[in-house]
């Protein structure tokens, strides 16, 4: 079976259309096949999930997830939950986006497919694991997002 995903936009800082959440939905239900195709340390929860949530939050929200779940202070860009809820940054993805030459748009939709990719067993700790992730998430991303 292969799980649904919805989009949830919970946070006002930064502009995000109906349309472009639609959107966001559309390509995570399609990215998640691609995930589901490129598994990672045993395939992690993604084949056993009914449904994946994405929740695009605020800084102060996220840093606060962060510092409960993670004992980590400080924003972050995605933090990717076993149940299958992925939470997202908006602020984050719009500083990145710009620092690293992506849209804001695109950036988001990379940050859905970095957390399809976690829940699909990928970790991105050791430099390494992290360098395959990238080049997954990339060719997905450059599959998808046209």
């Amino acid at each position: 079976m292969i799980p649904s995903l919805e989009v949830y936009n919970n946070q006002e800082e930064e502009a995000i259309s109906a349309e472009l959440l639609e959107k966001f939905c559309r390509l995570g239900n399609q990215a998640i096949p691609l995930a589901l195709a490129n598994p990672s340390h045993g395939g992690g929860v993604l084949p056993e999930l009914e449904e994946v949530e994405i929740s695009i939050v605020s800084d102060e929200v996220i840093a606060q997830v962060h510092v409960d779940f993670m004992d980590i202070p400080g924003a972050t860009d995605v933090i990717t939950f076993s149940h299958g809820e992925i939470v997202i940054s908006a602020e984050t993805a719009r500083s990145y986006g710009n620092e690293y030459g992506n849209a804001f748009e695109r950036e988001l939709m990379l940050y859905i497919i970095h957390g399809l990719l976690h829940l699909s067993g990928h970790e991105d700790e050791d430099p390494q694991e992290r360098a395959e992730m990238e080049k997954i998430q990339t060719s997905i991303l450059e599959q998808l997002w046209v």
